[in-house]
This record gives structure tokens, sequence and C-alpha cells, in this order.
């Protein structure tokens, strides 16, 4: 899976401003004033961000790709992006994963810096095989089966495609 020619930067930093970072900057103050730890983004919101972005839908089940194809992550910088598999469609998700386009989103400083990288299913492999030789839920009492991939691996392997940089698109990104 690759990246489509025509990211639509332009669309996905409108939808950014107006229901992520504008939003967020009014809440800053308030948030600290009263000594609240409030969740940045949720990941419904990075997801809609991504599907923007890479001109791709989002799928109606809970235990398959994010987008149809593609998966999206995200994470405070320098945080792993975690992967999670469902005891019955484990199998199904990690070959979708394999096939699938990858999209790490991550953020620090209430949003003041976004990097967006992304990396084929292919170039995961190895996480993705390591984690199958574990053979999840072998063990009838095992609950949740999360794996996740570091944040150095990404910054280093995966292809930066858009950096936002207090809320305007930054020099460096490659899109």
């Amino acid at each position: 899976m690759t990246l489509p020619d025509d990211l639509d930067i332009e669309k996905a930093l409108i939808f950014f401003h107006a229901y992520m970072y504008g939003p967020l900057r009014g809440k800053v103050r308030l948030y600290t004033a009263r000594g609240v730890a409030p969740r940045v983004a949720m990941s419904e919101d990075w997801e809609l961000f991504a599907s923007i972005l890479v001109r791709d839908r989002g799928v109606p089940t809970q235990s398959g790709l994010d987008l149809e194809r593609y998966e999206v992550k995200s994470a405070t910088y320098g945080s792993s992006f975690e992967y999670q598999y469902h005891r019955n469609s484990w199998r199904e998700k990690l070959a979708a994963d394999r096939a699938a386009g990858h999209l790490f989103i991550s953020h620090q400083d209430w949003l003041r810096l976004v990097e967006v990288r992304y990396c084929a299913g292919a170039d995961l492999l190895e996480f993705f095989e390591a984690w199958e030789a574990e053979r999840p839920y072998s063990d009838p009492g095992q609950q949740r089966f999360r794996r996740s991939i570091p944040f150095g691996w990404v910054r280093e392997n995966a292809e930066l495609v858009l950096s936002i940089e207090d809320g305007e698109v930054g020099d460096d990104h490659a899109g």
C-alpha cells in the first residue's frame, strides 16, 4: 500500500484547525487553571484527520483497519504506537495490517507539534511476524493481546509526510 500522490493537506489542516487545534487552544487555559489533565485528542479525531489527508474512508467495524486502506496510530511524541488484537479476529486483523498502509501520528505540547509518518505494512513484517509467533490467545485465560511499535523505529524508518508546527505546515514536511 502506497500513499496517494495528492495528499489533501489543505482540507486536513482545515479540519485540524476547526475541530482539534483551535478548540484545544481555547481550553488549555481552563484545564491548566483547574489542574485537569485533558485528553488532547481522541483516536477518532486522528482517524478522521488521516481520512481527509489520504482521501480514504473509514470502515464500520471495530475489529479491522481504521480506514479502508490504512491503519491510523497516534501517540504523544516519543511514545510507542499500540496495536490491539481481539480474540476472535486477531488473525484477520494481522493479515489486514500486513497489507495496509500505516499512518503514525505523533503530537506534543497541546498539538503545537504534529508529525505524520507513513510506512507500508510490508515494512512492519518484523513486528507482525514476531507477534504472530507469540501465538496470541493460545492461553484460554488471555484477555488482551496488545503490542507496540517503538517511536524510535517509526522516526527512523517511516516517511515523514506532514509536519504541523504551531498550526501551520512545517518547512520540513515531505508532502
